[in-house]
């Protein structure tokens, strides 16, 4: 009796990390400490890495960034989702355009993202307006790349503490484990 044989065959996955910092204690940034203080799960900022250890985000009184980081603080948590490798082409290709564009930092925008219960400010793509915030920019990057977990979000009231949730809940996130981070950390000369 021929029972046959089905393959299944996985398609080949690719992964993106959002890496958050949570800060903790009075020697970080006062700004961080008054983002996280108002949060709901008390992260401050946020980063989108890549496989090639390529980090993209924005920092508090500066430009868009796209460049090699570690994340050897500790005070950074992973989470990490499981993407086509067309949704992590499609992410990877918003932050290289999106850094050759002259994007500063909007600290209204952040402020305003607390605040706004339904959008009113800074409606427009950071692209169109020259300014972002972290979470914007990153929500933005990961909804140009078809990534389901951020569909209902809008990005100019995406705080990092709503994005946190956002992808924290999702069915294609990979777990990280302690050996992981440690590795990390080692890696990057702080253990």
């Amino acid at each position: 009796m021929d029972i046959g044989c089905q393959c299944y065959h996985k398609q080949a996955s690719s992964i993106v990390t959002a890496a958050f910092l949570f800060p903790v204690g009075w020697d970080n940034d006062w700004f961080n400490l008054f983002v996280a203080g108002i949060s709901a799960n008390s992260c401050c900022h946020v980063e989108l890495v890549f496989e090639d250890d390529m980090a993209f985000s924005i920092f508090s009184q500066s430009n868009l960034f796209f460049r090699r980081r570690s994340f050897a603080n500790p005070q950074y948590r992973l989470v990490s989702l499981s993407v086509t490798p067309e949704q992590y082409s499609k992410a990877y290709r918003f932050c290289a355009d999106a850094v050759r564009h002259d994007i500063a930092f909007n600290e209204m925008g952040i402020y305003t993202a607390y605040m706004q219960p339904c959008p009113m400010f800074y409606t427009g793509s950071s692209q169109e307006e020259g300014m972002t915030f972290c979470s914007k920019i990153v929500t933005e990057a990961l909804q140009a790349a078809g990534i389901k977990e951020v569909d209902d979000l809008t990005p100019c009231t995406t705080t990092p503490s709503t994005l946190y949730t956002a992808l924290s809940y999702s069915d294609r996130k990979i777990g990280h484990s302690l050996s992981f981070k440690r590795e990390q950390l080692r890696t990057s000369g702080a253990l």
